[in-house]
């Protein structure tokens, strides 16, 4: 068994070193970005049309594909600048699992058992982009072999585009124009796609390991008086505050390497969340509207339903994962009320007492006039796009 999580975490370590390895490379970035500028493109301007003709159901497709698409140049303008914060952030889950492997075997049945849940998390994170991705890219596909299979000459129906695509004078109706969009919508699913999946896994890997160091903290606080009793004995009392002063530096030194990782992560994340913040709740809003219209109208629009569901739960995800981690740091100040600190001596206790006080600070996650990423602020926005959802529903827009 012990054997089986070694290999786990090795497992774990290696495939997040491939991923951000892969997604660092010149080829993938070549191609990510070659893909997110040609349909950030397409649908500027699939936007700039919808405005003009003043399509609602078309405005909010378009709207939505570009606040989704302008968060991924984001992302991978942010992978650019902050490529030192992941080199961190790969060292430092390479340290944690050598000091892990000084500890006993009661500290690595909690690491290893953390970092088996990372690692079931991260693979179904990944099947379920992959499926979402399939899904469209199967529902686009299905669409033209239908129309092949029931389309007569003279009916008035056309070849089927799941995306919208509009520029001036061409006709993406018609071959060459349909097949290349076709093509290149796929192409471009796959890609915002892998885009998206590279995020959401490292923000569960670094986000757990940080905790996992959290968890690793408050155990080394609760044993800080392990074996520690009260002497007359000059001799065991200088033993004893030698072992305790030992301790005490290895937590301290620990404690120091949480926050330098927290930091980085949050030089990292924090525009993505404060973007998720400030779009999610139009986007969820402008998707379930495209499908509720769509609906109306007698169709299903298979594609605005699946992303309204991806967006759902990607914005869910950041806020469960930061309210877990705020609670993982919460744990280093109970330990440190829990464990009999009048034992330990007046030299140790104002280590104690900032420690807390630091555990108890917010999260480096937030800015001037946004919330702070929690469940609450998951309610908050779904709460909003409901609103916004309703307000669209009932307003009058056949001007």
């Amino acid at each position: 068994m012990n054997l089986l999580k070694y290999t786990y975490v090795f497992v774990l370590y290696i495939l997040s070193a491939i991923v951000v390895s892969f997604h660092f490379s010149y080829v993938s970035k070549t191609i990510t970005l070659l893909c997110g500028i040609g349909v950030l493109t397409d649908a500027c301007l699939s936007f700039y049309h919808a405005i003009d003709i003043f399509d609602m159901g078309l405005i909010t497709e378009a709207g939505t594909y570009v606040l989704m698409l302008l968060y991924k140049m984001m992302v991978l303008i942010i992978t650019k600048v902050y490529l030192s914060d992941y080199k961190v952030f790969l060292r430092a889950m390479k340290e944690d699992f050598e000091y892990i492997c000084t500890k006993s075997e009661k500290y690595k049945k909690v690491f290893f058992e953390t970092h088996l849940n990372t690692f079931k998390l991260c693979v179904t994170t990944c099947i379920f982009m992959f499926c979402l991705a399939t899904s469209l890219v199967l529902f686009a596909t299905a669409s033209l072999l239908f129309y092949l299979a029931t389309h007569t000459p003279g009916d008035g129906r056309v070849k089927p585009l799941v995306f919208p695509f509009w520029a001036p004078g061409i006709d993406y109706t018609t071959s060459p124009a349909f097949d290349i969009a076709f093509t290149f919508a796929n192409i471009g699913v796959m890609a915002c796609t892998y885009n998206y999946t590279f995020v959401l896994q490292t923000n569960i890997v670094w986000v757990r390991q940080i905790a996992s160091k959290a968890e690793m903290i408050a155990m080394c606080i609760k044993d800080l008086l392990d074996g520690i009793k009260p002497t007359s004995n000059e001799e065991e009392k200088k033993h004893y505050a030698s072992l305790i002063n030992f301790r005490m530096k290895e937590i301290v030194s620990q404690n120091h390497a949480m926050y330098r990782l927290l930091d980085s992560y949050a030089c990292v994340y924090k525009k993505c969340l404060i973007y998720e913040q400030c779009m999610s709740s139009p986007v969820i809003c402008m998707l379930a509207y495209c499908s509720a219209e769509k609906i109306d109208a007698g169709e299903i629009h298979v594609v605005m339903m699946v992303l309204c569901v991806g967006a759902i739960i990607i914005l869910y995800l950041p806020c469960h994962l930061c309210t877990y981690l705020r609670t993982k740091i919460t744990l280093i100040c109970d330990a440190c009320w829990e464990i009999r600190f009048w034992d330990a001596g007046p030299s140790i206790r104002p280590y104690l007492i900032l420690i807390m006080q630091r555990c108890l600070r917010p999260l480096p996650l937030q800015a001037p006039g946004f919330q702070e990423v929690s469940i609450k602020t998951f309610s908050s926005k779904m709460t909003s796009a409901y609103s916004l959802f309703n307000m669209l529903r009932q307003a009058n827009l056949d001007l």
